[in-house]
């Protein structure tokens, strides 16, 4: 993902910020076509590298007596009424865009600046005659921003790959978080795979000066828990409201804006609060063909009016673009869920600026009846972690010396899993099931979806918008239950899609509580079905055609894929390196491909950290 880099320099008189500050930027200008800003002064050097579709105007922009420089990354939204406010206090513009507004309101309202904003960015604030560097980001940690503290400087990057382009930063595993790939799917916190590299928290304002850094937190998700005594309606009415309010303000400027359009309640309920003014719009489909995401949004696009286009998952897609994701992720994210590095250079020939359902149903929905009710953590754990090997597993999998070693970081993860609600006072454990996965899963694993799309687009998400999750943290859970509220408000806003059925079920939202129940208890049945038949005959009985890729049969069944597989798993250099078991990765490899078990997502994980030290500790 494109974005800001930086050196500043506190007392290592030989560290040259020019020609060091050249390579960081060089190494994430992934394509030809990116842009690149920087500046240089005694003691900093900072560069932009991007896109040129938010605020293309080259950077930093100066304050009038140039005692101040920013460079942002990112976009803000709505903010007419304060730059009126600071013209009348004598401000001049004269570039007209986001971040010279953001200049001037921190010279204005100094660091209480940052609570006047809704967006998704990460600003650097240079003060050169004090020395001074800000770094700020949005509530949500939406554009990540890596760092360390190195030979008395300060080194920081939008991915970690600068930060490496200092030949003398020793390149050192971090075990803890090695743990948590593994065990979780992604890491928790902030850490990286690199022990003395950490990503910025969200809600951030780091100060770096004298050499000293500080981080100070200026917000986090208030739970009030003492609801307020309003009807389902009030609700269903507002967050309509508040939705359509979010769509509109992020369909500010010229681009060109298209939406990833699924089966899902999230990305049919954006692309329908579009307002007509700004079509034409298109959207974008992928996965096999005739599974349920294909088959439904191509009923809500012809519904809707979108210029609709449909990518086809092939079984063998991840043979071309495994490596890549690993490198542009850092090797945080599985490769086998970056399925969409496939679409998004020709979606680039359609559009700009892509609308993404990212945490629509984490908060509108998803309540479930158990999570109002459970006191016993490691229940609740168990609820939040998904595709998690058991502990027997991992043993197996990891040379014994280093198994020890991670075995102890894994308790002190899963506790740090069941403290997270606690350390917060939320009583309702649904609540607390919401806090984790906004602050864990989905910033720490689904976003690492939007650093591949940033690779080709810029991306906004207006489930995001601060005033639709203000309000939405005030709601009762029990209306969330099983999807309640969010089903009725699609219902009450865009009646014309009821009939569509949604990519989970198969079933129009439409259906009654009973209806859906019975349809569960069917696939139920197909499930166990499927299970015994697989242990006679090696398939499945009954196709399942919710799901838009197959890794589990594609990974035995598809020759390219199994060959690319076995070429990266059953190679000498993973028995010379201090973690895996070979002779047990060949046996995880024998029992997935003989259809005995399904280990799709452990071996995904394998070749993702193979391919990581490949491409950050081999080189």
């Amino acid at each position: 993902m494109p974005g800001l880099v930086g050196i500043i320099i506190s007392k290592n008189e030989n560290k040259s910020a020019d020609k060091l500050l050249s390579k960081m930027c060089q190494s994430i200008k992934h394509e030809t076509w990116y842009k690149i800003d920087t500046h240089i002064s005694k003691t900093a050097g900072l560069g932009r590298v991007h896109l040129g579709i938010f605020n293309p105007e080259p950077q930093p922009i100066f304050n009038e007596d140039k005692t101040l420089c920013i460079l942002m990354e990112g976009e803000v939204y709505d903010y007419q009424d304060l730059k009126k406010e600071l013209i009348l206090k004598g401000h001049k513009f004269s570039i007209e865009n986001d971040p010279e507004f953001i200049l001037h309101l921190f010279e204005e309202y100094g660091e209480q600046f940052i609570h006047k904003l809704n967006g998704s960015f990460t600003l650097v604030i240079w003060n050169e005659k004090s020395q001074k560097l800000m770094i700020f980001n949005d509530r949500y940690g939406l554009r990540p921003l890596y760092y360390t503290l190195h030979n008395e400087c300060l080194l920081f990057g939008s991915e970690i790959k600068p930060i490496l382009q200092d030949e003398t930063f020793e390149r050192i595993v971090d075990d803890k978080s090695v743990a948590e790939f593994f065990s979780f799917g992604y890491i928790l916190g902030n850490k990286t795979l690199f022990q003395e590299i950490k990503l910025i928290p969200p809600a951030s304002m780091i100060t770096y000066e004298k050499g000293q850094i500080s981080i100070e937190k200026y917000w986090d998700f208030n739970f009030d828990e003492e609801y307020e005594d309003h009807p389902e309606e009030y609700y269903v009415k507002e967050s309509s409201r508040l939705i359509i309010q979010a769509v509109e303000r992020q369909m500010k400027g010229n681009h060109r804006i298209g939406v990833p359009l699924s089966g899902g309640f999230d990305s049919r309920t954006i692309v329908a609060s579009i307002s007509k003014k700004h079509y034409p719009i298109h959207t974008f489909t992928f996965g096999k063909r005739n599974c349920y995401d294909v088959e439904f949004s191509r009923m809500i696009a012809n519904k809707l009016g979108t210029v609709h286009h449909f990518f086809e998952f092939e079984p063998d897609d991840l043979v071309s673009y495994a490596e890549k994701a690993v490198y542009l992720t850092d090797g945080m994210k599985n490769c086998v869920h970056a399925h969409r590095m496939q679409t998004y250079n020709e979606m680039r020939q359609y559009i700009d600026v892509t609308l993404s359902g990212w945490i629509g149903d984490s908060t509108i929905g998803r309540a479930r009846d158990v999570f109002n009710v459970i006191e016993d953590n490691f229940e609740l754990f168990k609820g939040m972690v998904f595709h998690q090997p058991p502990d027997d597993l991992l043993g197996n999998l990891f040379k014994d010396d280093y198994f020890q070693l991670i075995g102890k970081n894994l308790e002190i993860s899963k506790n740090h899993v069941i403290q997270m609600g606690k350390d917060s006072d939320i009583k309702y454990s649904s609540n607390r099931f919401m806090y984790y996965n906004l602050k864990e899963r989905q910033r720490r694993f689904s976003l690492m979806g939007h650093i591949l799309a940033r690779s080709s687009l810029e991306v906004r998400t207006p489930f995001s918008d601060y005033d639709f999750i203000d309000f939405n943290l005030k709601i009762p859970p029990k209306f969330k239950v099983r999807n309640r509220l969010y089903k009725k408000v699609i219902l009450t806003m865009f009646p014309h899609l009821s009939n569509v059925p949604t990519q989970k079920t198969g079933l129009p939202i439409s259906l009654s509580i009973f209806q859906e129940r019975t349809y569960n208890l069917l696939q139920t049945v197909k499930r166990i079905m499927n299970m015994i038949y697989k242990k006679t005959f090696r398939s499945e009985l009954f196709a399942n055609p919710n799901d838009f890729a197959s890794y589990d049969d594609w990974m035995r069944h598809n020759k390219k894929l199994r060959e690319y597989i076995f070429s990266i798993l059953v190679d000498e250099r993973i028995s010379k390196r201090p973690y895996f078991n070979q002779k047990y990765i060949k046996e995880i490899l024998d029992i997935h491909m003989s259809g005995k078990k399904n280990y799709s997502e452990l071996i995904g994980r394998l070749m993702t950290f193979e391919l990581w030290n490949r491409l950050f500790i081999d080189k």
